[in-house]
C-alpha cells in the first residue's frame, strides 16, 4: 500500500547541509540518528564528533557552529567543487530483476565513497540517466533475491555517466536513496546489482534490497569480502552503522513495526492463536513447560486478557516481515510462494461449500466483497446439496483421487496380491462406478475423484490469490492507486469487479486491461503485461493444484503399498527416514510391553536376547525401533480441553490420539545371508482410553506401554491381516505427525530462524561468513510467516487433517524441549547418536537417507574447510578475535535458543557440542556445516518427497478417526468378522482420514513438495561470493555435488541396494532414492536439494 512519509521530506532525511549523506555511527531513540562529524584537529586530524539530529529537520546540537557545518561538508565531499579536468566520467548501472512498472527505477540517488581517498561524491541523481529499460533473459543467481533464476525473467535495468573525481580509484562502497514522490507518498524499489565501470575495471555493488524513500540513505558494499579487523578505514563506519540499522536500540526492538523498517529481533510463538472460541493456543518459549525457539519479532502487542497471545494483523494485511526477507515476485507469483496462506484456504472453502459442508466455513479468508459473489457463482455451479462422503468407500475409492490422471496415461494401479490366494477378493477397477440417481459431489462418471473447480470459480480464486502475492512489488508502482489507497481494499474492489463481470458474460479479457494511471485498481498499477504473469501460467491456476497426478509410490507400483518389505524399506528411504534407531536394550528397559513371544517367529532362529545383546556389543545391530510415545505427553490436557470443548456446545477434534512404537527385523537372505529386506515385525499402539480398562489383563496397563499387534499372530490368517495392515496405518499416521512437526518444521524451519536473526544483526554484509551463508537462509522467515498463518496455527491445515489436532505445535514443544541439541543435528553425530553407523561413520545396513546423505555432508565440510582457510589464515587466533562472529554465536545462544540451558534442561556443552565462544576453525566450520547441511539436506529429504509417499491415504494417512481395536473389542470383531473385500476395507476406511481430510493434505503436500521456478540449489554458484579464491572454493563444492549426482545414479541402478532399487520380494518396480540429488526443473520432481529452508 501507499504509506505517507514521516513530516520530514524524504530529501532531508538524513542528510546535511547542501543534501549530501553525513556518517552516521548509530542510531538514537526512535526517530532520531546519531551523526557523527568529522573536524579537524589543531594538528590537521581528521576527529570525529557525534550529536542527535532530528530526522525531521537535521538540526545540529547547539555546540556545532554553523562555520564548523559548512566545514564538516566540505571536509566530507573534498573535491565535489573540482574543474571540470579534474572529473572522470564513469559508466553506472542499476540492475533489478523486480517487474518495470510505472515510475519504477526513478527518483534514485547515489554517492559513492573511494576506499582508498575516504571521500565522497556529490549525489548524483539517476533520472538523468538513460529510462529504465526492460530486461528479458535468464535470471542470474545475483538476481534471486528480487526475481527469476534459471528461467525467463522480467526485471529491469537503468544504465548512465557517473560523474566522479579524477582521484577516485577504488570505490569501496556506494550510497543510494529513494526519494518519495511528490505527494509525499512512500515508494520502494529492489536493488539487484550496482555496476561502476572505470577505464580499466569493473567494480560489482550486490546490493539485493528494496530501498525504500523511509529508509533515508543506505549503504551498499563493493563485493570483497572482510573479517572486521581487516576492514578498509574508510569503509568501518559505515560498516557499523549498517548493522547498527539492522539491530535497532533497545527501544525501537519492541516498537510496532511499519513495512520498511528493518529492525531485527527475538519473540516468543505468541502468534498461533485464531478469533473466536476455542482458538487460544498458549505461547511457545520463555516458558520451562513450553521450551522453544524464537521468531523474528513483530511486536504487534498482546490481546487484553491474554498476554501470551499477539493481536493479530489488521484485517487484510499479512503479518510484517522485512521487505529483504520477502518472497521475490517470482516466488511469490509461483503456486509454492504464498499460496500457502492464499490459494489453499480460498480452495478449500470453495470445496467445502460446495459439498454444504457448513461445519467447515472456517476455511473461508476470501474477502467479504468476493465472498458474497463466490456464494452465488457456488450456487450456479454446483447443483446438488449432498455434502462429500464422510468414508471412502474401500481401497479402490481412494485409488480413485489418481483416477483422472491414471486414465489419461492408461495406468492401472489396482493391486493383484493384495489378499492371499485364493481368498476370493480382487479389486476390478479404481473406483466405484457413477450412480446417475445418486450425485456424488467430485466424482466422474467412472468413479474417479476430481475436485478441480468449475472456470469461473477458479477464476475468481486465481484473481484474489494473485492479489495476495503481489508483494513489495505494488510499493516499487506509484503512479496508479491515489495516495494512501489500501492494496488490500483496491485488490477487493478490482476481483470483485472482475469476477462479476465474468460472472455476467464479460469476456475473460477484462482482467488484462492496460494499464489505468490514477485508477484505484491493482490490475491498473501493475499493469496488463505483470497482471498477466501472475494469472495466465497454467501453473498458477488453482485447478492445477487440484489435479493430482499418481503419487510416485503407487506408480507402476500397485503391490507396493501394503507389503512390509515397502513399510521398512520407507523408513531408511521414505519421507521421514530420520527416525529409526538401532536397538541395543531390550524393550522392558523402557516400558515398552513388546516381549520375546511377540517376535520369536520372525528371527531366523535367533533371540531377541541374543540380537540386543549383540547390537550393546558393537556388532552390526539386526533390530531397529521408531519410538513415537512421546505423542502421549499430552493426552491428559486433550482430554481436559475436549471436555471443556464439549461443555461449551462445541465440537471436539475427530481424530483420536495414540503413541505408538514399531520394532523392525533386519531379515537375511537365507540362501546367501546377505540382507534382504527390513520388515516390521511388532507394533506396540495405545490411545487415551487404552489405560482406562485392563484390555483383557488383570490389571491396567502402565502409561509407557500399550496393546502389542505382532505381525506373526496377525499375517496368517486373511481375516487378521486386516489388523495387521491397520496396525502398520495407524502408526504411519502417528510418523507422519512426527515427520511434519519435529523432523520437518522443528529441526529445519524454527530452528534455523534465529540462526539468521542473529547473522543480520551481528555480521556485515561485508563478512565472508554472512556472505557463504546467506543462501542457506533464503526466504526462510517468509515461509515460516506463512506457516503460522496457516499451517501450525490454531485451526490450520496442521491441526485440522492431523493426529496431533489442537496439539501439534505443542507437542512440537515437548519434543524440542526433551531432545533436540544443536551439536545432535550435524549428521555423522546424528547417525551415532541412533547406532546406524558403526565405529568408522559408516552404515550397518543399505540406508540411502545416510549413504547420499555423508555425501553432501562430506562436501560441505570440505567447501567450508577451504573457505575458512582462506580468510581465517592466522589460525584459530583469527577465528576468537573475530568480533562479529562471536557476537553471532553468542546471542543465537542466548536470544534466539536460550530456553533449554536458560530452564536448566540441558547444560551449554549438551546443547551446543562446547562451551563459550568457537574458539577454532573446525569448530567454526563443523557449526557452517551443520546449518548448511539442515537447511539444504536435511531439509530436502523429509520435504520433496511428501506429496510421492504421503499423497496415498493408504500408504500414510495423515490421521486417525477411531481408536485402534483391541481384541475382544465389539470394533475389532467388526473389522476382523466383515466380507473379505471392500465390505472389509470400508470399515478398515472409516479409521483412517476422510476424502475431505485426504484432498487438503494432498494439496497441501503437493503445493510444499514442488520447486520453485527461482529455486537455488546447491549445483549452483553462490553468488554473493565475488573473492576469486572463494568463487574457486565454490566451484570446486559445485563440482563435487554434481559428481555426487552421479555416484547416486549408480546406487541406484544396482538391484543388490535393496532399500532404493526396489522391493525384495520383487512385486514392485524400483523407486530410486533421488531426494538428495541437487538439481531439479521446477515442480514436484522427488529431487532437488535447495541452499534453503525456502518452502
Amino acid at each position: 500500500m501507499l504509506l505517507k512519509s514521516s513530516t520530514h521530506s524524504a530529501k532531508e532525511h538524513s542528510l546535511g547541509r547542501k543534501g549530501f549523506p553525513l556518517r552516521s555511527s548509530g542510531l538514537g531513540a526512535r526517530g532520531y540518528k546519531a551523526v557523527t562529524f568529522p573536524q579537524l584537529s589543531s594538528r590537521g586530524i581528521l576527529q570525529q564528533r557525534s550529536c542527535f539530529t532530528n530526522s525531521s529537520t537535521e538540526e545540529v546540537a547547539e555546540e556545532t557552529t554553523a562555520v564548523e557545518k559548512r566545514k564538516v561538508v566540505d571536509v566530507i565531499m573534498n573535491g565535489a567543487h573540482h574543474a571540470r579536468g579534474d572529473v572522470a566520467v564513469w559508466k553506472a548501472s542499476i540492475e533489478s530483476s523486480a517487474p518495470l512498472l510505472g515510475d519504477t527505477g526513478t527518483r534514485l540517488e547515489i554517492v559513492v565513497i573511494d576506499q582508498d581517498t575516504d571521500r565522497r561524491s556529490p549525489p548524483i541523481s539517476v533520472d538523468d540517466w538513460r529510462a529504465p529499460v526492460l530486461e528479458i533473459g535468464p535470471g542470474s543467481s545475483t538476481a534471486r533475491s528480487g526475481g527469476s533464476s534459471g528461467s525467463s525473467s522480467s526485471g529491469w535495468k537503468r544504465e548512465g555517466r557517473l560523474p566522479l573525481p579524477a582521484d577516485f580509484r577504488t570505490p569501496g562502497a556506494v550510497l543510494v536513496r529513494k526519494l518519495a514522490t511528490a505527494e509525499g507518498d512512500s515508494s520502494v524499489d529492489f536493488i539487484g546489482t550496482i555496476k561502476l565501470v572505470s577505464a580499466n575495471k569493473v567494480f560489482h555493488f550486490p546490493a539485493q534490497s528494496w530501498v525504500s524513500s523511509e529508509h533515508g540513505w543506505r549503504v551498499f558494499f563493493e563485493g570483497t569480502a572482510y573479517l572486521p579487523a581487516h576492514t578498509p578505514p574508510s569503509l568501518r563506519d559505515e560498516r557499523q552503522r549498517e548493522l547498527q540499522a539492522l539491530q535497532g536500540t533497545p527501544a525501537d526492538r519492541t516498537q510496532p513495526r511499519r513495512p520498511a523498517d528493518r529492525i531485527y529481533w527475538y519473540q516468543t510463538y505468541d502468534d498461533l492463536s485464531s478469533a473466536g472460541e476455542g482458538g487460544y493456543r498458549p505461547a511457545l518459549g520463555a516458558d520451562v513447560r513450553r521450551p522453544y525457539p524464537r521468531r523474528i519479532a513483530t511486536n504487534r502487542g498482546a490481546t487484553p486478557g491474554t498476554p501470551d497471545r499477539e493481536l493479530p494483523p489488521p484485517k487484510g494485511e499479512k503479518p510484517w516481515l522485512p521487505y529483504d526477507e520477502q518472497f521475490s515476485f517470482d516466488k511469490a507469483a509461483d503456486f509454492n510462494g504464498d499460496t500457502l496462506t492464499a490459494a489453499l484456504p480460498a480452495a478449500f472453502s470453495f470445496i467445502a461449500e460446495a459439498g454444504d459442508q457448513r461445519h467447515l466455513t472456517w476455511l473461508n479468508l476470501l474477502p467479504t466483497a468476493v465472498r458474497g459473489l463466490v456464494n452465488n457463482l457456488l450456487r450456479a455451479v454446483f447443483k446438488y446439496a449432498e455434502p462429500p462422503a464422510a468414508n471412502f468407500d474401500n481401497f479402490e475409492d481412494v485409488l480413485a483421487f489418481f483416477g483422472v490422471d491414471a486414465d489419461s496415461r492408461g495406468s492401472s494401479m489396482s493391486p493383484t496380491h493384495l489378499y492371499p490366494a485364493g481368498a476370493g477378493a480382487a479389486m476390478k477397477g479404481f473406483g466405484a462406478a457413477h450412480d446417475p440417481h445418486k450425485p456424488a459431489p467430485f466424482k466422474t462418471a467412472s468413479g474417479a475423484w476430481d475436485f478441480r473447480l468449475d472456470s469461473t470459480a477458479a477464476a475468481a480464486i486465481n484473481n484474489q490469490i494473485a492479489a495476495d502475492r503481489v508483494g513489495p512489488v505494488y510499493d516499487s508502482a506509484t503512479g496508479g492507486p491515489h495516495a494512501g489507497a489500501s492494496n488490500t481494499a483496491t485488490a477487493t474492489t478490482a476481483f470483485a469487479a472482475t469476477a462479476a463481470a465474468t460472472a455476467a458474460g464479460a469476456p475473460a479479457a477484462a482482467i488484462s486491461a492496460p494499464p489505468q494511471p490514477g485508477a484505484p485498481s491493482l490490475i491498473g498499477r501493475l499493469g496488463s503485461a505483470v497482471w498477466q504473469r501472475l494469472t495466465n501460467d497454467p501453473s498458477h491456476d488453482i485447478n492445477d493444484l487440484l489435479y493430482f497426478p499418481v503419487p510416485r509410490v503407487l506408480d507402476g507400483r500397485p503391490d507396493a503399498w501394503y507389503a512390509d518389505e515397502e513399510y521398512g524399506r520407507q523408513a531408511l528411504a521414505g519421507f521421514h527416514p530420520t527416525a529409526i534407531t538401532a536397538l541395543k536394550q531390550l524393550p522392558e528397559a523402557f516400558g515398552s510391553a513388546i516381549r520375546p513371544h511377540h517376535v520369536q517367529a520372525e528371527l531366523q532362529g535367533s533371540t531377541l536376547e541374543q540380537l540386543v545383546a549383540e547390537a550393546a556389543a558393537g556388532a552390526k545391530p539386526r533390530l531397529y525401533l521408531i519410538d513415537h510415545w512421546d505423542l502421549s505427553a499430552y493426552w491428559q490436557e486433550a482430554e481436559e480441553e475436549a471436555e471443556a470443548a464439549r461443555k461449551a456446545g462445541r465440537k471436539p477434534s475427530s481424530a483420536v490420539q495414540h503413541a505408538g512404537r514399531c520394532l523392525f527385523y533386519l531379515r537375511k537372505d537365507e540362501a546367501t545371508g546377505e540382507d534382504a529386506a527390513l520388515v516390521p515385525i511388532a507394533i506396540e499402539l495405545a490411545h487415551p482410553g487404552t489405560h482406562k480398562a485392563s484390555n483383557g489383563t488383570t490389571a491396567p496397563l502402565p502409561p509407557t506401554a500399550g496393546l502389542v499387534y505382532a505381525r506373526s499372530d496377525l499375517v496368517a490368517s486373511p481375516k487378521t491381516l486386516a489388523v495387521w495392515r491397520l496396525a502398520k496405518a495407524v502408526f504411519r499416521s502417528l510418523d507422519s505427525s512426527i515427520h511434519q512437526l519435529v523432523a520437518h518444521f522443528n529441526r529445519t524451519h524454527a530452528t534455523m530462524e534465529p540462526f539468521l536473526i542473529a547473522m543480520r544483526r551481528q555480521m556485515s554484509v561485508m563478512h565472508p561468513i554472512t556472505k557463504l551463508m546467506l543462501p542457506h537462509f533464503r526466504y526462510t522467515l517468509n515461509i515460516n510467516r506463512n506457516a503460522r498463518a496457516s499451517l501450525i496455527n490454531a485451526g490450520g491445515i496442521i491441526e485440522k487433517t492431523f493426529s496431533a489436532g489442537p496439539f501439534a505445535m505443542r507437542l512440537a514443544s515437548a519434543v524440542y524441549g526433551k531432545s533436540w541439541t544443536f551439536a545432535g543435528q550435524a549428521l555423522p553425530v546424528d547417525l551415532r547418536e541412533r547406532g546406524m553407523v558403526d565405529a568408522e561413520g559408516r552404515p550397518w545396513l543399505d540406508y540411502p537417507f545416510a549413504i547420499d546423505g555423508l555425501g553432501t555432508w562430506a562436501a560441505l565440510t570440505a567447501y567450508f574447510e577451504e573457505y575458512v582457510a582462506l580468510y581465517y589464515a592466522a589460525g584459530d587466533a583469527a577465528v576468537v578475535e573475530d568480533a562479529e562472529l562471536q557476537a553471532w554465536w553468542n546471542e543465537v545462544k542466548i536470544e534466539g535458543h536460550p530456553d533449554l540451558v536458560a530452564f536448566g534442561l540441558k547444560t551449554e556443552q549438551q546443547v551446543w557440542g562446547f562451551t563459550g565462544p568457537i574458539a577454532r576453525r573446525s569448530d567454526l566450520v563443523h557449526v557452517l556445516a551443520t546449518i548448511a547441511w539442515l537447511a539444504s539436506g536435511h531439509h530436502a529429504a523429509v520435504n520433496f518427497g511428501q506429496y510421492d509417499f504421503t499423497g496415498l491415504v493408504l500408504n500414510a494417512s495423515s490421521l486417525v478417526r477411531r481408536p485402534m481395536p483391541a481384541p475382544g473389542d465389539a470394533a475389532y470383531q467388526e473389522l476382523t468378522g466383515a466380507a473379505l473385500g471392500p465390505p472389509q476395507e470400508k470399515v478398515f476406511m472409516t479409521y483412517l482420514a476422510d476424502p475431505f481430510s485426504a484432498v487438503q493434505v494432498l494439496a497441501t503436500v503437493k503445493l510444499l513438495s514442488a520447486h520453485a521456478r527461482d529455486e537455488h540449489t546447491l549445483d549452483e554458484a553462490n553468488d554473493f561470493i565475488v573473492d576469486p579464491a572463494a568463487r574457486a572454493a565454490n566451484r570446486n563444492f559445485i563440482a563435487a555435488v554434481k559428481h555426487l549426482e552421479s555416484v547416486i545414479e549408480t546406487r541406484n541402478a544396482d538391484p543388490t541396494n535393496w532399500a532404493r532399487y526396489g522391493l525384495a520380494a520383487g512385486t514392485a518396480a524400483p523407486l530410486p532414492y533421488t531426494l538428495l540429488m541437487a538439481s531439479s526443473p521446477p515442480g514436484v520432481t522427488m529431487r532437488g536439494v535447495p541452499y534453503s529452508v525456502s518452502i
